[in-house]
């Protein structure tokens, strides 16, 4: 089992959602302060940011902690940023685009996809898999031969 983990959805998730919480605490003072004739009825928009917020920072951990379910957290931790302009002014906005950023990196992350710069091949094989000696193209341990330049390994 591989320890890669999306990190940068994970961290830029999870920061948006501690700022969908404090847009929510501030949406819901100033609408409780506003509204305070009416029986607060502003501060309880303020909460639904505050719940928004929770739930993007329940799911980033939920990425963090099981990786192999990035699709579907990333899919709700971008859910929940575009439902936290309903209450919190979407984390006074830094919080709904970080939370955006990092729902999308969640959904497209691979750990297969991770390359180092200029294209060269990643730090090491897959369990099971190997590279090819002349040309670099990841391959099954037990093959004879490279599929991509047909060079023999030993």
């Amino acid at each position: 089992m591989s320890a890669e983990k999306p990190s940068a959805a994970f961290v830029l998730s999870l920061l948006g959602g501690i700022f969908v919480i404090i847009g929510g605490v501030v949406t819901a003072a100033i609408g409780a302060f506003f509204t305070f004739m009416l029986g607060g009825i502003g501060g309880i928009i303020g909460v639904l940011g505050i719940v928004w917020g929770v739930l993007i920072i329940v799911f980033a951990y939920k990425l963090n902690s099981d990786p192999a379910s990035h699709s579907t957290s990333g899919a709700l931790i971008v859910v929940f940023s575009f439902l936290s302009w309903i209450g919190g002014f979407g984390g006074l906005f830094i919080g709904f685009l970080l939370a955006l950023i990092g729902g999308i990196l969640a959904i497209t992350w691979s750990p297969q996809a991770q390359t180092t710069m200029m294209g060269q091949a990643p730090m090491g094989p897959a369990a099971g898999m190997k590279y090819c000696s002349s040309c670099g193209t990841q391959m099954a341990s037990s093959a004879s031969f490279c599929p991509k330049c047909g060079a023999r390994q030993s």
